[in-house]
């Protein structure tokens, strides 16, 4: 297996800070059941959409593709 030649951290940093964001939310207890407010969402849902992000990072990484932040760097210089 060869060795990746950039840091996962800094490449898909966008994509780790939604997941990092996400899991800071269940940590605080934002969630419907809990906090009342619909914009937190149920936590089947918030657990739903952390289990995908979490898919998207590893299809990411897994298939070479650009992190979103190497992405949106490049349509800037393309402007």
């Amino acid at each position: 297996m060869d060795k990746l030649d950039y840091q996962i951290a800094d490449e898909y940093s966008h994509e780790l800070c939604e997941i990092k964001n996400k899991l800071a939310q269940l940590e605080r207890g934002r969630i419907y059941e809990l906090s009342g407010a619909q914009m937190d969402g149920y936590l089947a849902t918030n657990v739903e959409q952390l289990r995908k992000m979490i898919n998207e990072l590893l299809s990411k990484i897994q298939n070479g593709q650009d992190g979103t932040a190497t992405e949106l760097g490049e349509i800037m210089r393309n402007l």
